[in-house]
Parts: structure tokens; sequence; C-alpha cells
């Protein structure tokens, strides 16, 4: 009788820290899944690198690796201009993360297109701010900010 009694009071005890650390983890899976939900409305919100072309000279036939794609900031002499290349990115943590991707998506549109070069003839950046409203909370504000490059796809021999 005197184990059962022990066991009785050793299994309170275990019991009232389950219960605390239940208590603690719900708790800690209210919060988890707020910061979940913020994360994926934020990441939803931030986007990555969108392009668009406008052909204005003969597409040929598309390049598969647009790595192979140069950046130019001049145009050489006897380069056929294929299209003009626009893209945007606010998906890099900063501004040069952002203006890398949207580089990246402007060698994708002019490899689209089968240019093997792109003459950078502009940058922009724009900004904008956005709220995210949190239940029975303040709302969680931000930033980010866009790069935007524009280009003339080319083909040099």
């Amino acid at each position: 009788m005197d184990n059962l009694c022990c066991l009785r009071d050793f299994s309170n005890v275990n019991l009232t820290v389950i219960v605390e650390t239940k208590a603690f983890l719900t708790l800690e899976n209210i919060v988890m899944t707020r910061l979940l939900l913020i994360f994926i409305f934020v990441f939803a919100l931030v986007g990555c690198a969108t392009g668009s072309a406008l052909v204005t000279g003969q597409a040929r036939t598309a390049i598969e690796d647009h790595l192979s794609v140069k950046v130019l900031t001049q145009m050489p002499v006897g380069a056929e201009e294929i299209a003009i290349v626009k893209a945007s990115s606010d998906a890099g943590w900063t501004e040069q993360g952002s203006l890398d991707y949207a580089v990246e998506e402007l060698k994708k549109q002019a490899a689209k297109l089968g240019a093997n070069a792109v003459v950078i003839t502009g940058r922009d950046t724009s900004s904008e701010v956005y709220s995210v409203p949190v239940y029975n909370s303040f709302p969680i504000t931000g930033s980010s900010s866009i790069e935007i490059v524009q280009g003339v796809a080319i083909w040099v021999n």
C-alpha cells in the first residue's frame, strides 16, 4: 500500500508538470501559428521577379541557358536589336539582392527571344509599404523596394 501511495504522489507531480507544459506549448503554438501565417502572407506579398518583352526586331531560337546571356552597358557595333526587355523584383533581402533577381529575370527574357546579350538602358527603384492585420493584436507593417531594370535584348556575333 505504501508503494501505491508513493506512485500516486509521483503521478500527481508528473501530471502537474504535463499540464503546465501543455499550457505553455498551447500558448507557444498559438504564437508560432500566428508567426507562420504572417510569414506566409508577407512572402506572398513579396513575390518574385517578373519580366516582359516588346519584340522590335527578329526573334531567334531561344537560348536554353540564360546564364550565358551577357549584360552590357553600351550597344556594341554591329549588334542586332531583338527586343526591349523589362524586369522587376522585390524578392531580395537587400536592394542589391532585388537588383540581382531583376537582372537575372532580364537575362531570362532575353534568352527566350534568342538574344545573347542585354544592354542595360535604365534602372529605377520603387518603394511600397504594406500592413498585415493580426487577430487580437496590432498590425505588422513593413516596406519593400522594387528594383526595375530595362534593357535592349541583342544578338552580337
